[in-house]
Formats: structure tokens, sequence, C-alpha cells
């Protein structure tokens, strides 16, 4: 089956089918804009277009699998076409209204606010991010992540990962409405930060990200659109050459190749760090743009002082800026635990006396198991207790 809204099989149809070419430009408003996942709803088409449409084409196959909610977050687990799973994550990034700074400020000082207390009533919605999967599984095996654990299963087609944004879209509009100008809420920031390497899907990843950026389509800016690589140097550097002029984030995790062997080791085996940061170098002359390095904090293992003298040190005299990720626990890796507060602190002021900016991410949805990959292996691993179960008991009873 076909998607609706991939002009590449569309606008082909419709010449074959000899329906006016501007029935494409109704399609995709009613998709792109009025973010409809079902054809039956695109009430500008006659009943007749729709009913041949959905001989042929579908918007969405994805079926929602779970849904876990929570004041900063949405994660979904869908199940394609195909049987696969995916997960995709919604982050809302909120204001505190001006009446109540003062209040909140005081209550972070003395650490009795928390996620659970962000409510309309003392937060404003001002940007919504997702956070969308590349691949199903990956290949990469980073110790910490536990979709690695899960094994790598597919790359996915452009549509797929498109898709994903609609479903958002979809989702955003029941979800909060229209905002005060009347326009609606819909998806400002695209995160590369799912499920998969996405480098690794370079392909279909580039095909996504011209449709995110199409003017008839999602329309996003390339300012709003972040590719978070594990370091796959040649892709970083076609990605310079095919003048994809957007966001990168460099999953680094390590300031040394021991270690960075140790939390990476495929990729890391494959590009040592040397080669990693030449190619960043030719990345931010190349194209001007500041980077991001992502750094996962965990317990005894990546926040030592010693490792934070090594971290400011090969960063000094680079263009970016460092993101601080507090290690999100789960029952797929019991031996590692995240740093403490006061640790990821002392840490982020080691970095930043060599000149480096830093910040400490926000952990958005931790209480939602946001962890990329949580979600679906906490599915499998119940899957795979009933299953255990339903044998012990046909074991049982032929016995």
């Amino acid at each position: 089956m076909n998607y609706l809204f991939d002009q590449a099989t569309l606008l082909p149809y419709l010449k074959e089918q000899k329906i006016p070419a501007f029935r494409a430009k109704q399609i995709r408003q009613a998709i792109y804009k009025e973010s409809l996942l079902d054809i039956d709803d695109i009430s500008t088409l006659s009943k007749d277009l729709r009913d041949k449409l959905k001989e042929d084409f579908v918007i969405n196959d994805f079926t929602l699998k779970e849904k876990v909610e929570g004041p900063e977050t949405t994660k979904f687990l869908f199940e394609l076409a195909d049987g696969k799973i995916i997960e995709t994550v919604l982050m809302y990034h909120r204001h505190v209204k001006p009446e109540y700074e003062d209040e909140i400020k005081q209550r972070k000082i003395l650490r009795s606010w928390t996620n659970h207390d962000i409510s309309p009533e003392t937060h404003k919605l001002n940007r919504i991010t997702i956070c969308i999967s590349s691949q199903v599984g990956c290949a990469v095996w980073c110790i910490f992540c536990v979709t690695g654990k899960l094994g790598f299963k597919k790359n996915l087609p452009r549509q797929e990962i498109v898709l994903q944004i609609i479903y958002a879209n979809n989702y955003i509009k029941g979800k909060f409405g229209k905002k005060e100008d009347g326009t609606r809420n819909k998806v400002r920031n695209v995160v590369f930060m799912g499920m998969g390497e996405p480098m690794l899907n370079y392909d279909e990843m580039v095909q996504s990200i011209h449709a995110m950026q199409d003017q008839t389509a999602l329309w996003l800016s390339k300012r709003h659109i972040t590719i978070s690589t594990s370091g796959v140097a040649d892709k970083i550097r076609q990605l310079i050459d095919d003048k994809i002029d957007v966001r990168l984030a460099l999953s680094l995790h390590a300031p040394n190749q021991e270690l960075r062997k140790e939390l990476i080791p495929m990729i890391a085996r494959r590009w040592d760090i040397d080669e990693l940061m030449e190619t960043i170098d030719y990345y931010t002359k190349s194209t001007g743009n500041r980077l991001f390095y992502e750094y996962i904090m965990i317990k005894d293992k990546t926040d030592t002082k010693v490792i934070g003298n090594q971290l400011g040190k090969l960063l000094k005299h680079r263009n970016g800026h460092v993101n601080l990720i507090p290690y999100n626990e789960n029952p797929a890796m019991p031996d590692l635990e995240t740093s403490d507060y006061d640790q990821i602190i002392k840490f982020k002021k080691t970095v930043e006396s060599h000149g480096v900016t830093v910040t400490v991410r926000d952990t958005l949805g931790r209480d939602v198991k946001w962890a990329c990959g949580q979600l679906w292996y906490e599915v499998i691993m119940k899957q795979r207790i009933e299953d255990m179960e339903a044998d012990a008991e046909a074991n049982t009873t032929e016995s």
C-alpha cells in the first residue's frame, strides 16, 4: 500500500488516472496543514475520489500499541504494517507564567518543585519537539542504550519517518487545539534521537528531511531539525558534501579512545576519536554551524574530574556546546547508575574551566520511560515472561 502524502507515488498515480493535478495540493493541505490521518476525513475530495484513493493509498498504517503520558512528554509505541515496533516521543517545552516565576524559582532552590507540578495554570506551552526513530532497533550497541540490546531489525523508509511527525501533529491538534493567534499547535523541532543511528540510514533520512523542509509539506526550518549521530564519520562528510543544512549533535560520551571503545564499541573501533574530531573540525569549518556534544553522565564511569578535564581540553578550541545528560536508569542495564546531582555540577564546572559552554540537560520524561527503547524492551520482556509461563503451564499439564 502506498502513502498518500508521498509525492513520488501520488503524482504519477493522479496523472495515470487522469485526475486533475490540483487534487494533489488539496491532499497535501489536508494531511500536512490540517493533520488528517484518514482519507475519509478529506472533505475537499468527493466521496467517489476518496473511495478510489483508498484502494491504493493510506495516510496512516501505524497501530498504536501503547501510549505513556507525562506532564512533559508523550511516548508512543507503534506497530508498523510489517509487525515491527518503533517508539516516538513528544516533548513539551513550557514557559513559567510571569506571575509564578518567583514562587517556582524559590521551590527549585529548595528542591521541592517537581515535573509533576507543571500545569496549564502555572506554565504556558512554548514549543513542541518530536524525537523520531530512523531504524527499528540499532546496530551500534552503545552499552547504555536499551535499543542496542534489542538488535537491528530494519531501516525505516522515508515515509515511515515522516509519518511519525504527521501522526504527532494529529495528536497535538486534539490535545492542545489552536494557539491564541488561531494557528494550530504543531511540532516545531525534530530530533533524530529515537531508535537507530540515522547516519546508517542515510539516504532515507535525507529524503525525509527534504519533506520536512518542503514549504508545501511540513515546512520546518533547518534550524529546527537536528541529526544526532554516534560518530559515523564518512556520513558526516557526505552530509556536508550533499549540503544538507541542518543541526548536528554528536553523541561523544567519552573524551578518550579507550573509554569510547567501552561505551560505543562498534563506532569507536571503526572511527577512532582522532579521526572523528578531524571530521567534526571539517564540519564546523565547512558549514559555520556550532556543534552540540551529547555527553552521558554515568556514575564513576564518565563523571570523574580526570575525565572532565580531558573533555574540556578536547573541546576548548572547538565551536561547540556540551549537553550533559543524566543517565536514565532502567532494568536492561542494572549495573549502570546515573551520576549524583552534585557530581554532575562539579563535572560541569570542571569542563567549563577550559572555556567550554555546558548545559545540564533537562530530564524530560524520566518518569514515563523516556529512554529510547525502554518501552519496547518492557513490552518484549513481558511477552517473553508470558510465553515462558505458558510453556511451563503446558509442560505441567502434559506431565
